[in-house]
């Protein structure tokens, strides 16, 4: 397991990262109206050996957007007013691809500085 140090660090930059990706509120006259995108906080799983060593299994982050999907309409010129979803659609593909390839480099960093750290005093 990461020293608290190396640990906590990472996970200020990775929560920073999620938080532009996928945190979207929307407010008017300063209040909360709708949450559009967010994220959970970042779980951690471990495993420990029979000697007694714990070992990192598994670090994840979940999080969401919203996407406002037009509706079909019987009236075609109520169809021909509504924006085409494919473009929201579009820009939603593009920011989780952002979000994952930002999150895959967080988590090649944190195996790295892992791996790199000096272990703690008397150990």
């Amino acid at each position: 397991m990461p020293e608290p140090h190396v640990f906590g660090a990472w996970t200020g930059a990775a929560v920073e990262k999620a938080d532009a990706a996928l945190t979207d509120i929307e407010e008017k006259k300063g209040r909360i109206v709708a949450v559009l995108g967010g994220h959970r906080n970042i779980e951690v799983q471990a495993h420990c050996k029979p000697d007694g060593v714990v070992s990192l299994k598994t670090v994840a982050i979940s999080g969401f957007r919203t996407v406002r999907v037009t509706r079909v309409w019987d009236n075609p010129e109520r169809r021909e007013a509504e924006r085409d979803p494919r473009d929201e659609l579009g820009r939603l593909a593009r920011r989780f691809k952002t979000a994952l390839d930002e999150w895959t480099k967080s988590v090649s960093e944190l195996a790295t500085w892992i791996r790199y750290s000096p272990p703690p005093p008397g150990a």
